[in-house]
């Protein structure tokens, strides 16, 4: 595996695409469990460069490290304002 300066994908464009279609997914479902809309995932699909953070969390899924229920979780714990079990409070506004 490549080092974390230098992580690529190891699947080519047209493989997340016949996976994603093997799922009987649309763009917008698949991409949306890493965090991607629909319209971006399209590009990657296409051979955009994808970002550092999208492309570990594809290898970790792609090689069964993660999974649809670790990637719910996250969103949920992200949407909640929930990190390691201390609940994250907005800085207040400045008078």
């Amino acid at each position: 595996m490549n080092s974390p300066q230098q992580f690529t994908l190891e699947m080519k464009p047209e493989e997340l695409r016949k996976y994603r279609r093997s799922k009987h997914e649309s763009q917008g479902l698949f991409w949306a469990r890493f965090g991607v809309t629909q319209s971006r995932g399209s590009r990657f699909e296409k051979g955009a460069e994808i970002p550092k953070p999208v492309a570990i969390l594809l290898e970790l899924y792609f090689n069964g490290i993660v999974t649809d229920g670790d990637l719910k979780a996250g969103r949920m714990l992200s949407m909640s304002g929930v990190h390691h079990g201390m609940r994250v409070r907005s800085a207040s506004p400045v008078a």
